[in-house]
């Protein structure tokens, strides 16, 4: 099911948000020109995405028999039937601007994590194992030229990383970045410049550096999030601008930003009444925005409102503004941003189940929400496309719009 809901307007700064008001239907002519409608994917395909400028398109998943698929689309429509790379669970997948498609997942039969590589135009190649002390936090990068990163929690609750050259065979050894740590995430830029963060019991850190060259010391971002539930989000941009968000465990959202010469700010609090998780993206300017649930509502009717905040580069945050419809609970808040400006938000209506998604162009604020009847997926952007998989019936769906 598809439709386009335009939710009562909401009073706030006009650069921050725009909410038309009425409700309508889209018909299929309007859904071309925003949110294609939904595309079933073969298989198991869909719970993990990656798309590139050009449109071509990834999806990855695994079924019950713990079979990891992975299918490939030109351009978002028209989808090859699935490819069983190998056997287990929880598959990420990044894709280059040349096509070349990395799978990285939680083997079963090599009990530790595999991977399998896909060449512009050619077919999946044979998985080979990258390590095998695997426990959660798996997580995979690539950078323009087509060289891959992935970044893992082990079964010791160390945070390791290992590397693939584009062209490669072999993935590097592995390399451990600290002894301790959780809820690891990773950001890699074209030029091949990355960053790991990560959390312990004593903070949230970051570790820079780049694909193929190894990271320097890990810096302290601020106070731990909550612990051993919690999770960090890190992007970056192009010119090194990056900002990293968690939850701190006092129910306090925090993000912290950093610049191009690689110096981290300390870390800004956003809201104080944190109910759920936060996320932030960046665009090519360094601009950065931000989605966090926030409490609402009076006991015992406690919600998790959608809030958004906006940092323009070398600025301070915005006082936080709703962007869920007033009454609405809500939770699965994520937003992506590309180079040009344009910032994507998503957000799941846990009384309807309803999925919604909203644009900001780049320069303006976010339009009326399209919604999707299903729950979240995966959410990402390239410049020139943005991509969005849920689940629709028994199986995963995905839609596509074109951004500037």
């Amino acid at each position: 099911m598809f439709f386009s809901l335009r939710r009562p307007g909401l009073v706030l700064p006009a650069a921050l948000i725009a909410v038309a008001a009425g409700t309508a239907l889209a018909s299929p002519a309007q859904a071309l020109t925003g949110w294609s409608p939904p595309v079933q994917l073969p298989g198991a395909c869909g719970a993990a995405l990656a798309v590139n400028a050009a449109g071509a398109e990834v999806a990855a998943g695994s079924d019950n028999t713990n079979s990891v698929q992975a299918c490939t689309s030109a351009d978002g429509q028209t989808w090859s039937a699935p490819v069983t790379v190998g056997q287990g669970y929880n598959p990420v997948v990044a894709i280059a601007p040349d096509g070349r498609v990395v799978v990285v997942w939680r083997s079963t039969t090599e009990a530790g994590v595999s991977a399998s590589v896909r060449p512009p135009g050619g077919q999946w190649g044979p998985p080979v194992t990258v390590t095998t002390d695997p426990y959660r936090d798996l997580v995979v990068g690539i950078d323009g030229s087509g060289n891959a990163i992935a970044a893992w929690m082990t079964g010791g609750n160390a945070v390791d990383t290992a590397s693939l050259a584009a062209g490669a065979k072999k993935w590097t050894k592995i390399t451990t970045l600290a002894a301790a740590g959780q809820a690891v995430d990773l950001a890699v830029n074209a030029t091949g410049a990355a960053i790991i963060t990560w959390a312990t019991r004593s903070g949230a850190f970051a570790a820079s550096g780049t694909v193929l060259g190894g990271f320097g010391a890990p810096v302290t971002l601020g106070p731990p999030p909550g612990y051993p539930i919690g999770h960090t989000r890190v992007v970056l941009n192009g010119q090194g601008d990056a900002a990293a968000a968690w939850v701190a465990w006092n129910n306090v959202d925090l993000v912290a930003t950093r610049s191009p010469d690689g110096s981290w700010a300390p870390a800004a609090t956003l809201s104080t009444t944190s109910y759920g998780r936060i996320d932030v993206a960046i665009d090519g300017a360094g601009d950065a925005r931000a989605i966090f649930g926030q409490l609402s509502g009076s006991n015992p009717n406690f919600i998790s409102a959608a809030y958004t905040a906006a940092r323009p580069a070398g600025g301070t945050w915005s006082t936080p503004a709703l962007l869920s419809a007033p009454g609405d609970p809500t939770n699965s808040l994520h937003v992506v941003a590309d180079a040009a400006g344009t910032f994507v938000a998503s957000w799941l209506d846990t009384t309807t189940g309803a999925l919604t998604v909203l644009t900001s162009p780049p320069g303006g604020g976010f339009g009326p929400g399209t919604t999707f009847a299903g729950a979240f997926g995966d959410l990402k952007i390239a410049p020139g496309y943005a991509v969005l998989s849920f689940t629709s019936a028994a199986s995963m769906s995905i839609s596509t719009e074109p951004v500037s």
